[in-house]
Order: C-alpha cells, then sequence, then structure tokens
C-alpha cells in the first residue's frame, strides 16, 4: 500500500508541532534553585566570669582545749598539761559573700570573701589535778575567710577547691561555783582550706555546697584577776572548726556566653 505525500507531509507537521509545544512548556517551568543545608548552631555554654554577691549560712562543728599556761602551773609541774577532756563548740553561722571568678577552657580561677555571724559554743569541766568544779568555755561570735579558688567547669556545673586565710573571735569563759565567771576574747587569725560544688541554675543565679576547715592554732590567753581571791591562770587556747554551708550567688558578667567549639 503506498503511502500519499500528503499523509507523510501532514505526520511531519504534526511531530514539529509537539516539539514545538513541550519546548514551550519546559521554558515556562521556573528555574531549579539550590538550597543550602542548614549550618548547625553551637549552643551557648555558661560563663562563669564575672563577679558576685550572694548569702550563705550552715552549721559549725569545732574542736578546742585549754592548755595549763601559767608560772603557778609550772610550780606545780602541770604546765602545758591539758586542763579538760576536749571542748566541742557547735553552732550555726549565716552571712554574706564577695567574690570573682575568671575561666580560661574549662579551667575557673578566683577569689572569694564572706563574713558570717555565728553563735559557736562550747564547755568543760577541768580535769584533775585542776580544779574539777570548775567550768570552761570556748566560743566565737563571728567568723570571716579570705580564699582563692580554682575549678573545672562542666557548662554550669563547677566544681573547686579553695584554700587561704581566716579570722575570728575567740571567747574563752571559767566559772567557779565560789568565785562566779570571768571572760576573755581576742581577735584571731588562721587558714582556711576546703572544696565545694557550684550549679548555675539561672544566667546569673547559682547554689553552692561547700565544706570548709578552718585551724586557728593556739592562742595564749594571760592571767586575769576579776576580785580580791579569784585569779583567772594564764592559758593556751586551741580552736579549729568544720563548716558545712550552702550558698546563694548572684553574679554580674564581664562577657557573654562561651560558645561551644566543634
Amino acid at each position: 500500500m503506498k503511502i500519499s505525500k500528503l499523509a507523510v507531509a501532514s505526520a511531519a507537521i504534526t511531530t514539529s508541532l509537539l516539539i514545538v509545544a513541550g519546548s514551550a512548556s519546559a521554558a515556562d517551568l521556573p528555574a531549579r534553585t539550590y538550597t543550602k543545608a542548614p549550618v548547625a548552631v553551637a549552643a551557648p555554654v555558661y560563663n562563669w566570669t564575672g563577679c558576685y554577691i550572694g548569702a550563705e549560712g550552715g552549721g559549725v562543728w569545732g574542736h578546742s582545749q585549754h592548755y595549763a599556761a601559767d608560772p603557778a602551773d609550772a610550780a606545780i609541774g602541770v604546765f602545758g598539761s591539758p586542763q579538760t577532756g576536749g571542748i566541742s563548740p557547735t553552732g550555726g553561722l549565716a552571712g554574706g559573700t564577695v567574690g570573682c571568678n575568671y575561666q580560661f577552657g574549662n579551667i575557673v580561677i578566683g577569689i572569694e570573701g564572706d563574713d558570717s555571724w555565728t553563735n559557736i559554743g562550747g564547755s568543760a569541766n577541768l580535769v584533775a589535778p585542776f580544779r574539777t568544779t570548775d567550768v570552761v568555755a570556748t566560743n566565737q561570735g563571728w567568723i570571716a575567710t579570705y580564699r582563692g579558688r580554682i575549678g573545672y567547669a562542666w557548662d554550669r556545673v563547677l566544681v573547686y577547691a579553695t584554700g587561704g586565710g581566716a579570722t575570728t573571735n575567740i571567747g574563752v569563759n571559767l566559772c567557779d561555783p565560789t568565785f562566779g565567771c570571768v571572760n576573755s576574747s581576742q581577735t584571731v587569725t588562721g587558714w582556711a582550706a576546703g572544696a565545694g560544688i557550684e550549679y548555675a541554675f539561672w544566667q546569673n543565679l547559682s547554689v553552692k555546697l561547700e565544706y570548709l576547715h578552718l585551724d586557728f592554732g593556739t592562742t595564749y590567753f594571760g592571767r586575769l584577776v576579776p576580785s580580791p581571791g579569784f585569779t583567772f591562770l594564764a592559758r593556751n587556747v586551741s580552736l579549729s572548726d568544720d563548716i558545712v554551708r550552702v550558698g546563694l550567688n548572684y553574679k554580674f558578667n564581664w562577657t557573654g556566653p562561651v560558645v561551644a567549639k566543634y
């Protein structure tokens, strides 16, 4: 069967039209745009750098001893002897804190000072050969410390060690059933050391739990004669304290948050 020239021409024209129409439709489509993958943003890490003020409070458990240190004690051969079986002053404390930190990497260094009111006190009877009816006491009215700190930070958690100096007011008291009571006090210095953990639960607020050991060595208290026939003999008084306390600090930022590096 012969195909006519007209049929061949018609088929060619139809194919050409379809090709042109397809090209036009493709030209009408928008160009494909390149979409860049989203950039991962590092979560901010807490920055401990800055100065702060705060409040603190807790409990104190101490140890004290009175030692004979009077010439009259030397005359009877008891100079330097302990006068009690040991005194354990206890009480509470509350006060304020101020300090500054500087962070580089995960290391945090700083200084801190605090001043606390306290009602620490303890007493014991004298032991033989001293007058066993007499009662002696050791007490403290306030404690201040001034320390350095160094720690390691995991974001908002800081674990640290601390050490420095401490100052307190030691009061000693002697009560005799016949002659009454007499007391004396001195401001003394010693050393402080301890450790703690602090957690920043808000951008500028943190809480801490801290242990400190304070040692004030031995302090000499001279002879007193408060009334005729009653002499408060000279003595050396040793004192150390163990403190467990909590604190709340408000930090003033120096810089913004540290950004984690990848």
